[in-house]
């Protein structure tokens, strides 16, 4: 369902991009672990809370970067997602091809964390979601297609793992 509203004033232009200044973390793509059937299962109130929550971590992205006032050069922003039912969230955050500035990624990560609790997807089992933001140009690489904390795991396991339910026994244990 849209809702519409009418619009009273239009800002000038040069009001709208002071207002707003040029995202400093665009977000490149939203990857769902899951399929959609699946999901529909685990997300009783829908995707968009995962999208909801994936605009929580870019806006805070996009914050911090914009404090740093500097050129960040071109790199990306893997931050990978995983959601256990009771709102529990476990983040896993990799540069991709560059690096913040020294200092900067501790304070990134740690503010990923505390970014949005009341805005966390309720889920009925586990799910896991990643976010590849651009930095600059992006990463002059590929982004992973899962965490290396994920890929270690599995190599460990020595077996052949779910994402994210056997996954989670692995990685997500507290």
């Amino acid at each position: 369902m849209a809702i519409f509203r009418r619009r009273t004033r239009r800002p000038s232009t040069n009001a709208a991009m002071a207002q707003s200044p040029d995202p400093a973390f665009p977000l490149g793509s939203l990857r769902l672990y899951q399929p959609d059937d699946e999901l529909s299962v685990r997300l009783p109130d829908g995707v968009g809370e995962v999208a909801a929550y994936a605009q929580t971590l870019a806006r805070t992205c996009n914050e911090f970067l914009n404090q740093l006032d500097q050129d960040l050069g071109s790199l990306g922003i893997f931050i990978v997602v995983g959601v256990k039912p009771s709102r529990q969230v476990r983040l896993w955050c990799e540069q991709v091809g560059g690096t913040l500035p020294e200092g900067a990624w501790p304070v990134l990560t740690e503010l990923l964390d505390g970014a949005g609790a009341a805005g966390r997807p309720q889920v009925t089992a586990p799910v896991a979601f990643a976010l590849e933001g651009l930095v600059g140009d992006g990463p002059s690489t590929g982004f992973p297609e899962y965490p290396r904390a994920w890929v270690d795991a599995v190599a460990e396991a020595d077996e052949q793992v779910s994402v994210p339910d056997g996954l989670f026994s692995l990685v997500f244990t507290d």
